[in-house]
């Protein structure tokens, strides 16, 4: 039986996510019971201009961050890959 739990678990985790709202509104009459309504509500249309704009200005700030800290790679005694920057907290995002 934990078998069927856990298959069906999973089925309902491995569904992928919808691109719209699901709304769903009920109304209660004395004469009528319960009356539900379904609607679904689409994403906004994509502003390519917008999409653009914004692209700039995150790599501006990225490469505002990368002069200022001038990251460089180097390698540990394990032979993780490690950062070091040029600046006291730039691990933290400081740009300035």
């Amino acid at each position: 039986m934990k078998i069927l739990y856990a298959i069906a678990a999973l089925t309902l985790l491995s569904t992928s996510a919808q691109a719209w709202q699901v709304v769903e509104r009920c109304t209660h009459s004395k004469f009528y019971g319960q009356t539900c309504t379904t609607s679904y509500l689409d994403d906004p249309p994509r502003n390519a201009a917008q999409e653009q704009e914004d692209e700039k200005a995150r790599r501006a700030n990225i490469e505002k961050w990368e002069a200022f800290c001038k990251p460089r790679r180097t390698y540990d005694d394990e032979g993780v890959v490690r950062l070091v920057y040029a600046r006291r907290g730039c691990e933290f995002g400081r740009s300035e």
